[in-house]
């Protein structure tokens, strides 16, 4: 018996109740299948600190007793604060010493003709000590403008005090995994007032420079390190210091050029501990037109026309224990 065509009105509500159910099946499964959000807030990167110290301590002593009766020592302490391309450094020091050196004693002062004894005289045989605070704006990595601001003593090469400052460019010329190569110009400020002699009448000194620094950082390990540095002062005015070239003390006035002042140093560091460093260092100083010398383990005045000058070259040699703080 022949099938009677469905009525077009029972396909139409089959075909849509067959739409909606895969519909609603499809949006159920779809539903099933989206994941919850999630919502991570990121960490920030660590950030170096805004402000970053160093603060370092050094020293060393030397005593003896019996034959040779010395004492000496030195201390230093060298502080950074770096905030942004801010840099402030600040550093001094200070060195002294004093021997007691044997003197002989004759059967007559006056007119001796034979030693009988000896006694030991008490002297300073070093007396230094310094300050420096610098300031430095970088520019860029490798570029930076200086200011310094400089103190310092020296009597037993004459010098009661010293101080001055300077202004330049500072450049890193070589930065890499061994080497730092760092060169600077500028301009510098000294003004030296010297230990008065009896019988003369010895002024300050104004000395208006130009200033050429080079200094290298070398890492020969991971605890240890090679330094080595240069600067050099050239005096640009004429000064009215006293011509160290005449005896007689008589010459006054110092022409330009005619006093450059050098500065060498070479140090070596290796880390014992942490916190602790053995430092091996060599200071040379040239002073083209030096100070007069002061009268040493007497009051009598030097004769008329007569007056001896410091050496040009001090050295020194040292060995200390430096104590990192930060």
């Amino acid at each position: 018996m022949p099938t009677s065509p469905a009525r077009p009105g029972l396909r139409i509500l089959v075909l849509s109740a067959v739409t909606v159910a895969v519909a609603v099946t499809s949006g159920v499964a779809r539903a099933q299948n989206v994941a919850n959000p999630a919502f991570e807030f990121a960490k920030p990167p660590p950030e170096k600190p805004a402000v970053e110290w160093k603060v370092q301590a050094k020293g060393g002593a030397l005593l003896t007793s019996g034959n040779a009766q010395t004492g000496s020592g030195t201390l230093s302490l060298d502080a950074s604060r770096l905030s942004g391309a801010n840099k402030l450094s600040l550093n001094g020091g200070v060195a002294y010493g004093r021997s007691r050196i044997l003197t002989p004693i004759y059967d007559n002062p006056a007119a001796p003709t034979a030693t009988i004894g000896y006694t030991r005289e008490t002297r300073t045989t070093n007396n230094e000590w310094h300050t420096r605070a610098r300031y430095d704006r970088f520019l860029t990595p490798n570029n930076a403008l200086y200011a310094v601001g400089l103190l310092a003593s020296d009597k037993i090469a004459g010098k009661e005090l010293m101080g001055g400052g300077q202004v330049g460019y500072s450049r890193q010329l070589v930065k890499d995994n061994h080497n730092t190569l760092v060169a600077e110009v500028g301009y510098d400020l000294s003004f030296e007032d010297y230990v008065q002699v009896a019988g003369k009448t010895l002024d300050g000194v104004t000395i208006h420079s130009g200033r050429l620094f080079v200094g290298e950082l070398f890492t020969l390990t991971k605890e240890t390190g090679f330094s080595g540095s240069v600067e050099a002062l050239f005096n640009l005015n004429k000064e009215t210091a006293l011509d160290a070239s005449d005896d007689t003390g008589n010459t006054k006035g110092v022409g330009a050029f005619k006093d450059t002042r050098i500065i060498g140093k070479l140090g070596l560091t290796t880390t014992l501990r942490k916190s602790l460093s053995l430092a091996l260092g060599f200071t040379l100083k040239y002073d083209q037109n030096p100070a007069p010398w002061p009268l040493v383990g007497t009051t009598v005045p030097y004769m008329q026309n007569f007056l001896p000058f410091a050496d040009k070259v001090d050295t020194q040699t040292e060995a200390t224990l430096i104590y990192t703080f930060l």
